[in-house]
């Protein structure tokens, strides 16, 4: 007990910073939902996919946080077998809280809002593009667990002897939004035409998300080696 109360005291600040982040994604990634102008990459696959149970499926109990913790799951045990480390387990504790934040923000708060008014869905787009990159930096900068996506792209760097990590995260993204496509076509195109979570603002948010966190870095004072 005395080691728990000593850890929470030294690294209070870091605890906070790792809440606040995962708080703050799971909030962005609901709210870029209700724009309806284009989700993350990776967030159009928990979206879509989520919805192929919903309405193809008619599994109506699968919710966000659920097909989330899924997917990075099975990211994670990709890390494992190749990295052949069990520290990388500790990256359950992520995963597990983005999920949770996900659904609170889901279930609890927007309950699968979408604006219809363009200006409302335009500002939403905005305060989601900003969150996300917020998110995880806070992250970061606690020293915590990475997410798993991160450590998967770091797999992925040395696997290719990839010389660029820009080309290796940019290849990930296209992959979410190539998966998240597949199951939008699935779902929506014979509904109204669209690919559901897909739109032009995922492209958007996919290129615009490093140079953000770059600046939050500068402004959150996070060192580039961390």
């Amino acid at each position: 007990m005395a080691k728990i109360t000593t850890f929470l005291k030294e690294n209070r600040n870091n605890i906070i910073f790792y809440l606040s982040g995962i708080i703050c994604l799971g909030f962005a990634v609901n709210i870029v939902k209700a724009s309806a102008l284009g989700s993350g990459a990776w967030d159009t696959v928990t979206i879509n996919i989520r919805d192929f149970f919903n309405i193809n499926l008619g599994i109506d109990w699968i919710t966000l946080g659920m097909v989330s913790f899924s997917v990075s799951l099975i990211i994670m045990m990709i890390v494992l077998i190749y990295r052949k480390k069990i520290k990388y387990l500790l990256m359950i504790l992520p995963i597990f809280l983005v999920a949770l934040s996900i659904d609170f923000w889901n279930l609890v708060v927007f309950k699968d809002y979408e604006a219809n008014v363009f200006i409302i869905r335009l500002i939403f787009y905005i305060i989601g593009i900003f969150s996300i990159p917020l998110g995880l930096s806070l992250v970061v900068k606690s020293s915590f667990p990475a997410f798993v996506f991160d450590e998967w792209m770091l797999m992925m760097v040395k696997v290719l002897k990839a010389k660029k990590i820009t080309y290796v995260r940019l290849s990930i993204e296209i992959l979410g939004i190539l998966i998240g496509v597949v199951f939008g076509y699935l779902v929506y195109y014979q509904i109204d035409g669209s690919l559901g979570a897909v739109n032009i603002g995922s492209l958007i948010i996919s290129v615009a998300i490093s140079p953000l966190m770059s600046l939050y870095f500068r402004f959150l004072k996070i060192k580039t080696e961390s």
